[in-house]
């Protein structure tokens, strides 16, 4: 005869919790890279009677951009002399020879166009270069679309406030006079003129105006 089992009578049945496991879980975040802060060259009292070296990053018609900048500096300050230099191999190479030679004979430079993904940040890193490691002032030119980038590589650089100005996306195919209307224009981003933005970037304090934009 079977028993019944009454729920009084009934034990607990004890269940036994799989093992714990571990996991290790990186963080989304990241790790911030360690920022190393940098000093900008001194700026200059004046351009008057300076050479500015006008430095080709050999990006599509970058030079066409520069040979106008050079242009309006023969018609509004005449007393500035201008070089315009292309740098000795591609954007993306560090170019000593060329920094060395605006060094020994040049008081200042203006260096583009900043006018892709890779060449705006190369333009960047280049006028830093010749900022902190050669102590010529130096402004870099990019076209706008590229802003937000410009400002994280100069941060990440240890210069956020790298001057730079910005002139209308695209630059190459562009007529000789669409490319002077660039530079006699304003920057899209600031809605200043370019050039003023030029001149101060050289020759006043660097005070962050620059940097946000």
């Amino acid at each position: 005869m079977n028993r019944i089992v009454t729920p009084t009578e009934a034990q607990p049945i004890e269940v036994l919790a799989p093992a714990a496991k571990t996991f290790t879980v990186l963080s989304p975040i990241g790790t911030p890279p360690k920022i190393t802060k940098k000093t900008a060259a001194p700026r200059l009292e004046s351009l008057d009677g300076k050479t500015i070296y006008l430095v080709d990053c050999r990006f599509d018609d970058s030079i066409e951009l520069l040979k106008q900048v050079a242009a309006w500096f023969a018609t509004h300050m005449p007393n500035v002399k201008t070089r315009i230099v292309s740098l000795s191999a591609t954007y993306q190479k560090d170019d000593p020879k060329t920094w060395n030679e605006i060094k020994a004979n040049g008081d200042a430079a203006i260096i583009g166009v900043g006018h892709c993904s890779n060449c705006a940040p190369a333009v960047t890193t280049h006028a830093i270069t010749l900022e902190t490691r050669y102590g010529v002032p130096t402004v870099a030119l990019h076209t706008d679309k590229f802003d937000k980038v410009v400002a994280s590589v100069a941060k990440m650089a240890g210069l956020p406030e790298a001057p730079r100005s910005f002139v209308p996306q695209p630059v190459m195919g562009k007529t000789a006079a669409e490319l002077a209307a660039y530079v006699d224009g304003n920057d899209p981003i600031t809605g200043r003129p370019v050039m003023q933005e030029v001149i101060q970037a050289l020759t006043a304090a660097l005070d962050g105006v620059h940097a946000g934009h």
